[in-house]
């Protein structure tokens, strides 16, 4: 304990309940908790019997824009993620720059300046997230695009391709023979049918 002293003050009863259950939660000893009360009343200059109606305003709406702004950019990541464990691919230069874009700027950086400043978040415009996720799905499409072209080039090459021969007659030109039934060039057909 030290060498500390210790005062008395005198409390109505309900007033020193509540400072006892308050000084519990938070502290060690009801000591700490009066000097962390003043420390905070002191060192954020507010009287105790000021309202902070006006001065709680910007805070609120600032925390309502970020809450909103970071609801966003969750909703972005999530259908990144999805979007990788559907195709299983690589995060591409504009997934990752879709991810952290727009995030909070102070106002030297937003000025090109070295002095810190408070947090902005910017304009929240939803026609943004709108064409990053259209060009999101058009990625994805073009994907789905070019593995359906690898696998018909793939099927051509098995069913036609490999299957073709060179036949080279004792009088004439050579010409080109497809090792094939019947049957399988009607199916071949209907499956290479346009509409």
């Amino acid at each position: 304990m030290g060498t500390e002293s210790f005062s008395n003050i005198r409390f109505k009863k309900d007033t020193a309940k509540r400072f006892q259950s308050f000084s519990r939660m938070y502290y060690k000893t009801h000591s700490l908790a009066l000097a962390g009360m003043l420390d905070f009343f002191e060192y954020n200059q507010i009287s105790p019997h000021e309202n902070l109606g006006r001065r709680m305003e910007p805070i609120m709406d600032f925390l309502h824009k970020f809450r909103d702004f970071t609801a966003k950019r969750n909703n972005a990541t999530i259908a990144v993620i999805k979007d990788l464990e559907r195709n299983g691919i690589m995060p591409t230069k504009a997934m990752m720059e879709l991810l952290f874009e727009g995030g909070p700027l102070s106002n030297a950086q937003e000025n090109g300046g070295t002095m810190e400043g408070d947090l902005v978040i910017p304009e929240i415009q939803s026609t943004d997230l709108d064409t990053e996720f259209a060009l999101i799905e058009e990625r994805k499409q073009r994907q789905l695009l070019e593995r359906e072209l690898a696998q018909l080039k793939t099927r051509i090459r098995e069913q036609l391709l490999d299957r073709t021969k060179v036949v080279r007659p004792a009088l004439g030109a050579p010409r080109l023979q497809l090792d094939m039934t019947l049957s399988e060039w009607k199916t071949l057909r209907q499956q290479f049918k346009t509409p």
